[in-house]
């Protein structure tokens, strides 16, 4: 299947024909179908799942706990009861950290890289604060990330290694079976907790190889709404692990005295679930599966490559990422702060972010203070690479201040 001309199913491109958008790493546009489904939901539903007190309402709680439940756990392959409703990465991040507390011992130490997003980094560093928790960074100098460097690094009294395995900001790519493998054989007990949010928008994820205990992900990233996304936590942690959202639905059983937990998934859910936002990510997943996977990988490095070929060529253009096959552009100006380039390539109707995108520590290892990000969906085409490099092709040093001016 040739992924050239999915424009025609997101709306955003009919109504925003002047803009070219390569900001997908922040959030992924959303088809059509994604949209229906919502409006469907709202238009002819709108009913809670908790009621389950007819067989009009039975039909939302169906969709929510059970078809759409079943629908993420087969995506990620594993079991339905492991996949718990959050708002997105960040909070299934604090779900796992702030659970996990109790588990790790004054002599144990929880291990994460300097590339992580903020989400993986500041719950560990509060616990620290608090609790006198051990936090080790893996300071990559001039370097980028690697599964022989991070493995090399794990000790017998690691209890804690949590990483992304797609960079927000570099791109670069992690084998996490091959680094779970490794780090089982340094400790038996050690927890593995990988971020996937950038990695559902264009890689298979096969949890049950992956031999990991908590995945985080954001459906957002992958077509869905924004304020869902989910927790995958193993089997082996659902009774032992506790939760962070305490209230109605969460529990089985409540006295003056004390109060006993719903079964898991439940037991996580506490709330009235993000009802609209499920419905669409089910879409989206409907969406993925229609057009591939394996399909999607292939469409956006052709996209990268041609990226590559178009940008290393620009003279004054110091261009971070290059031959990393993965959504990411990053680059800046030789002598221009990176948001004021953003801010010209926006006055062109170009779409892209500056900064360090959450990566708050990464100026630790590559003393770069901030990066423009032009990040790829599998919707852009060559034409949307092509008006990237003109606009950078034709910028000059003061053009950033031209419409402030």
């Amino acid at each position: 299947m040739t992924l050239t001309n999915l424009k025609k199913d997101f709306p955003w491109f009919k109504n925003n024909p002047k803009y070219t958008y390569l900001d997908s790493a922040a959030t992924a546009l959303k088809p059509k179908c994604v949209i229906d489904s919502i409006t469907e939901y709202y238009s002819k539903y709108s009913t809670n799942p908790h009621n389950t007190d007819s067989l009009f309402s039975y039909k939302t709680y169906k969709n929510i706990e059970v078809d759409i439940r079943q629908k993420i756990a087969s995506y990620f392959n594993c079991e339905s009861k492991e996949i718990i409703y959050t708002s997105g990465a960040t909070e299934s991040l604090c779900l796992f950290a702030f659970g996990l507390r109790k588990f790790i011992k004054e002599n144990e130490e929880v291990l994460l890289t300097n590339h992580e997003h903020t989400s993986n980094i500041i719950p560990w560093l509060q616990i620290k604060k608090d609790f006198n928790l051990n936090v080790r960074f893996i300071d990559f100098k001039k370097e980028l990330p690697s599964e022989e460097k991070i493995i090399k690094l794990i000790k017998k009294n690691t209890k804690v290694l949590s990483f992304c395995n797609v960079s927000n900001l570099y791109g670069y790519e992690l084998d996490v079976k091959k680094i779970s493998a490794a780090a089982r054989k340094i400790n038996k007990n050690i927890i593995i907790i990988v971020d996937a949010a950038q990695a559902v928008s264009h890689h298979t994820i096969d949890l049950k190889s992956w031999n990991i205990d908590f995945m985080a992900v954001s459906a957002h990233k992958m077509f869905g709404p924004t304020g869902i996304g989910c927790a995958y936590i193993n089997t082996k942690w659902l009774d032992k692990l506790d939760p962070i959202k305490l209230g109605g639905s969460m529990n089985s059983d409540v006295t003056q005295e004390n109060f006993t937990y719903a079964q898991a998934p439940y037991k996580f859910e506490g709330g009235t679930l993000n009802i609209s936002g499920i419905i669409g990510w089910g879409a989206a997943i409907d969406y993925i599966n229609k057009i591939g996977m394996q399909n999607i990988t292939k469409r956006i490095v052709e996209l990268k490559k041609y990226a590559d070929k178009k940008l290393k060529t620009i003279p004054n253009l110091i261009y971070y990422n290059l031959g990393v096959l993965a959504p990411t552009l990053i680059f800046n100006f030789k002598g221009v702060n990176s948001q004021d380039l953003a801010s010209y390539l926006g006055n062109k109707n170009i779409i892209v972010r500056s900064g360090v995108s959450c990566s708050k520590l990464i100026k630790c290892s590559t003393n770069v203070e901030a990066y423009v990000r032009a990040s790829l969906g599998v919707y852009n085409d060559y034409q949307d690479i092509d008006n990237l490099a003109k606009a950078l092709k034709s910028f000059k040093k003061g053009d950033e201040l031209s419409h402030v001016i």
